[in-house]
């Protein structure tokens, strides 16, 4: 009685469907969305796979050298397109798809030497089954090891995968070298043959679903990033400085933080003299000297208009005003190609967060504090009235 209802010939038909279904399904996918890396061949490797076994179901109907020798290299390269599209998306080294490669020669000499000069079925199994368990083994490293920040659950379960079937093929392949006896013919009454495809179906089913799922991923992280992300600056927005101020309070330990407000001088007549678009040029052109200068970007935030907001965990008052007179002084540098005679120059308010204070009156104490700096002549860094006794040595700062 054989151990699964199903034979060889229908649980291979079944594997081809699932192939090409999905290798067409992932080529209309890649041309509905943004183009992603290494998604094209990916989806042509398991046609491949697909077509290396048509191939070598026709065994009897074609000639066997395409049947055996050229369907076991075609699978076997399709896995190795495998890995190759895999380094790609995940941003893994190259260096395992050379070693692959190598490892393909070698397969298509085995088989050559296995069919036509010492024929031995059993000997061509134990080859593309080392193969194999060497080239998932080698795409569930890639896929771990990768450095694109991908998430976490979807990578593992994706490996996972490639592991099971990694171990199952090596199984497969020491099984059949302890074995006793040579196999005759096509193996159709060796259970390991309808394990292999069905163990074959499930790996196509799972990296399937776990390639959509990587990508689906990152379109959502891309969704999140954009919906924090101010459009003409690339700074994160309002949005994004409220996510940092949720996770400022959540904190068990208060850090000391200080923030630094800033606009561009007369920003109204930059507009009305030069134009919109100019004044738009000139808040890209401050967005990228800040960014510059600032030694964490992500704490750089525009909230409206030309004014910037900078956030400054475990920075003191002294800190944010050393850090404002290098901006001041490179801002006053800014020229624009198109309008060089356009001067461009900013004042800063300066506030520090108080333990259990609340987030709108240190933003309010900056606020006056950069209104002050324009009643003082603009160009200027006031630092809160709450610090009167505060002093540093530069012409540009002052108290209110």
């Amino acid at each position: 009685m054989a151990p699964f209802p199903l034979d060889i010939k229908t649980l291979s038909i079944v594997f081809i469907v699932f192939s090409l279904t999905f290798s067409i399904g992932l080529l209309l996918f890649q041309s509905a969305q943004k183009k992603v890396l290494g998604l094209s061949l990916f989806s042509l490797s398991i046609f491949v796979i697909g077509l290396g076994t048509t191939m070598l179901n026709l065994r009897g109907v074609i000639p066997d050298f395409i049947s055996i020798i050229i369907a076991n290299v075609t699978i076997s390269y399709g896995f190795h397109l495998v890995l190759h599209s895999l380094t790609i998306f995940r941003n893994h080294s190259l260096e395992v798809v050379r070693y692959s490669r190598i490892a393909l020669v070698m397969i298509l000499v085995s088989f050559v030497y296995f069919t036509y000069y010492e024929p031995s079925i059993k000997s061509r199994i134990i080859a593309i089954s080392l193969y194999l368990a060497f080239v998932t083994a080698s795409s569930a490293t890639v896929i771990l090891n990768g450095k694109k920040k991908d998430l976490t659950l979807a990578v593992n379960m994706m490996a996972l995968t490639f592991i099971i079937y990694s171990l199952f093929m090596f199984f497969r392949a020491t099984k059949s070298y302890f074995s006793l006896k040579e196999i005759n013919g096509v193996i159709s009454g060796n259970y390991l043959n309808e394990f292999s495809y069905i163990f074959s179906i499930i790996l196509i089913v799972s990296m399937s679903f776990s390639m959509l799922w990587l990508i689906n991923a990152r379109l959502v992280h891309s969704l999140q990033c954009l919906s924090q992300q101010d459009p003409l600056t690339t700074l994160q927005n309002r949005r994004a400085l409220d996510r940092a101020v949720q996770r400022h309070h959540t904190q068990v330990n208060h850090q000391p933080v200080s923030i630094v407000l800033l606009d561009i001088d007369n920003f109204k007549q930059v507009n009305d003299q030069f134009g919109h678009i100019v004044g738009d040029d000139a808040i890209k052109a401050l967005a990228k000297t800040v960014l510059n200068i600032v030694d964490l970007p992500n704490t750089v935030f525009r909230l409206g208009g030309d004014e910037i907001l900078i956030w400054l965990p475990d920075s003191n008052l002294e800190q944010a005003a050393a850090l404002s007179e290098q901006l001041r002084s490179a801002i006053g540098q800014i020229r624009l190609e198109e309008h060089p005679s356009l001067q461009v120059t900013s004042s800063f308010g300066i506030s520090s967060l108080s333990e259990n204070e609340k987030w709108k009156d240190c933003v309010d104490r900056a606020d006056k504090a950069l209104y002050q700096a324009k009643l003082k002549g603009r160009n200027t860094i006031v630092i809160e009235e709450s610090c009167e006794n505060y002093s540093i040595s530069t012409k540009a700062v002052s108290h209110s």
